[in-house]
């Protein structure tokens, strides 16, 4: 992949930091490793040049889906610069929800026995109505897939309610924040990966996980729960619940907040 002049120098830190993940102990290189090459992978994928044949589930170049993977039904909204989405789904199966450019939000309803996806756009570049982003958006009962992509200046604001119960496997991966997610009433294993910005993780104390993994390539952690411990620069924490299942947040380059209900 050739670099433009944006990604180029974000890639270039990620490659600095991994230069620096070389030298550092045994036991911090696993965690630093890791996280350098999800920085270097996610800033140079989601600065790809406009130039450039798109690899669509990748890229995140900010161009309309050229081929969508998306049906609409009865009931849908779909305005010009609103969209509003509903679909059944138990949060039992898998659900997989990535995001390119957006202010995000995310809630777990564990009382509820479908899946709400709104999308709001400030513009629509080259008059491109908001549904023209929807790359995938496939979801039946037990299993969903939704990957949106949006250019920076539309100023997108997603928001997605869902159920997230025992058992199930949800992976989320944003591309740059800044992300809200309320994981409080949440269970099953939930992995949620920020490349670029802000985190904020709403959870009921200790009783969202019965383990939680947060590791932070380069930035900082303010946990404001009673008890909690802040870190920065690079970070890795391991924490014990009272919950159901595990739960795992990756931030390449960013911060992250936890703040409880």
């Amino acid at each position: 992949m050739r670099l433009g002049p944006n990604n180029g120098s974000l890639a270039g830190t990620a490659m600095l930091f991994l230069s620096y993940c070389l030298g550092r102990t045994e036991m911090m290189k696993k965690t630093l490793l890791r996280l350098a090459m999800l920085t270097l992978a996610l800033t140079t994928v989601l600065h790809a040049r406009a130039d450039q044949k798109p690899m669509d589930d990748a890229n995140c170049n900010g161009r309309p889906a050229a081929e969508q993977q998306f049906h609409p039904q009865s009931g849908d909204v779909l305005g010009p610069r609103h969209l509003e989405l509903v679909r059944p789904f138990s949060g039992n199966g898998k659900l997989t929800f990535s995001v390119c450019h957006a202010e995000v939000h995310v809630r777990s309803n564990p009382r509820a026995t479908e899946l709400k996806l709104t999308v709001d756009i400030g513009s629509g570049p080259n008059g491109h109505p908001a549904a023209d982003y929807i790359h995938v958006f496939r979801v039946d009962p037990e299993h969903g897939e939704i990957n949106l992509k949006f250019p920076k200046d539309t100023h997108a604001v997603v928001t997605l309610i869902a159920p997230m119960h025992e058992g199930s496997h949800d992976e989320f991966n944003f591309g740059m924040g800044p992300v809200n997610f309320d994981a409080v009433g949440s269970a099953g294993h939930r992995e949620i990966n920020v490349g670029m910005g802000h985190i904020n993780l709403l959870l009921d104390g200790d009783k969202d996980y019965s383990s939680m993994e947060v590791n932070i390539g380069m930035g900082s952690l303010h946990d404001h729960r009673p008890g909690g411990h802040n870190g920065h620069f690079v970070v890795s924490r391991d924490y014990s619940g009272t919950g159901k299942d595990h739960m795992e947040i990756n931030v390449g380059m960013g911060s992250m907040d936890i703040s409880q209900e």
